[in-house]
């Protein structure tokens, strides 16, 4: 998928001002900016919105799908399980998990953007050419007894994503670093911890 195959559908020029209230209009499935303020304000307003870090040096990605990387918690899923490892530890996070293990996690900031993926790749599964389909979307999340969790760097080398979205911003540099493009969405108590 080559740069110069992206389809612009509509376009607004805001003369600087937020925006936020088009990408409401607009039914917007995804607003990644370098900008932190203005994806705040699209995630307070329940669009899924994704501060972008582009590394200085790209890993070599697919041309031929496109691979979306996504975290759990706070990401695709509530923070609920992430409160409890921050503020219990690992034995009751794992407890929780076992007590709540038939009940549905609440949903994300970018759910709604993993659906409209899911859609896309529907088309191709109901015409039976499930193997030929262009998308792939990963669940990359770690949890070991390190505050910041495992790292993700080699199952992220082994995926070569196109976009990695994380709410820790270890993950996120570390993504950078190995020359992902690497999202950080500012969403659930990793973001209230890190501003202490």
């Amino acid at each position: 998928m080559s740069n110069c195959d992206l389809l612009i559908e509509r376009f607004c020029m805001t003369g600087g001002n937020s925006p936020i209230g088009y990408l409401k209009a607009y039914h917007t499935n995804l607003y990644l900016s370098a900008d932190s303020t203005k994806v705040r304000e699209a995630l307070e307003e329940g669009i899924a919105a994704a501060t972008m870090f582009t590394p200085e040096k790209m890993k070599e990605v697919s041309d031929t799908q496109l691979r979306v990387a996504f975290d759990g918690d706070a990401v695709l899923f509530s923070d609920e399980s992430e409160r409890i490892f921050k503020a219990h530890g690992l034995d009751k996070f794992f407890e929780h998990e076992k007590a709540h293990e038939n009940k549905p996690l609440d949903h994300g900031p970018l759910k709604g953007f993993l659906e409209a993926l899911g859609k896309l790749q529907r088309k191709f599964f109901d015409k039976g050419l499930r193997m030929d389909c262009p998308i792939r979307t990963y669940l990359v999340t770690a949890r070991s007894a390190a505050s910041s969790g495992a790292p993700k760097g080699p199952m992220l080398e082994k995926i070569r994503p196109h976009l990695f979205f994380d709410d820790q911003m270890f993950h996120v540099e570390g993504a950078a670093e190995l020359g992902t493009v690497a999202c950080h969405v500012p969403y659930g108590i990793a973001q209230r911890l890190a501003k202490k």
